[in-house]
């Protein structure tokens, strides 16, 4: 019997990706912290997210992006890239821990797409390209319980002490969210 699921396939991103990888972003970011609408402030005007993730999207700026892709149709669902172990453009107060694994600086999910197991794909191909690297961090909103906990179920580990504060203004006011650092490390 011939199974007539078609699934996505992981591979490497390019700046033509961005028409898709934009309305991903933008519709999946408000899902990142409960009650939290970024998408309304004009910091993520279109336009603006475009520029912004063209450069943060690919070198020098990321090591490499892959995108989750329909190869019938084109259709994204995901993306994740990963970013050099220090970033000369991080002004965040976050700790400098763990500086001696890359970093996992986006990671995102078509919104509505979840429970397919489109995360683990990406992130699986992912791990298997930097486990020879000696693996990788990330940083995640604390009260995503939900990314925590699909990050955990990948194998990734809270590090003591890693725990920061952002800081911003919004247009409904001051915004201030915890963040955790996450690691991850092959195993032999």
């Amino acid at each position: 019997m011939s199974s007539n699921i078609i699934q996505p396939v992981v591979r490497e991103a390019t700046p033509a990706d961005l028409a898709q990888i934009v309305p991903l972003f933008l519709a999946s970011l408000d899902t990142s912290i409960p009650g939290v609408t970024f998408s309304n402030e004009p910091f993520y005007a279109p336009d603006n997210v475009f520029t912004r993730l063209r450069t943060r999207l690919f070198p020098p700026r990321s090591r490499k992006t892959y995108v989750l892709e329909f190869p019938q149709t084109g259709d994204i669902v995901g993306y994740g890239n990963v970013k050099p172990r220090h970033d000369p453009d991080d002004t965040s107060s976050a700790p400098q821990v763990s500086e001696d694994q890359d970093e996992v600086d986006m990671f995102f999910v078509k919104a509505g797409a979840g429970g397919r197991g489109y995360g683990t794909l990406l992130m699986e191909a992912i791990q298997k390209e930097w486990s020879a690297q000696g693996g990788l961090k990330l940083r995640v909103f604390k009260k995503n319980e939900r990314a925590i906990r699909f990050y955990d179920k990948c194998g990734f580990r809270m590090v003591a002490g890693g725990e920061t504060v952002i800081r911003a203004d919004t247009l409904t006011g001051p915004f201030e969210e915890a963040v955790c650092l996450m690691r991850w490390s092959p195993t032999p």
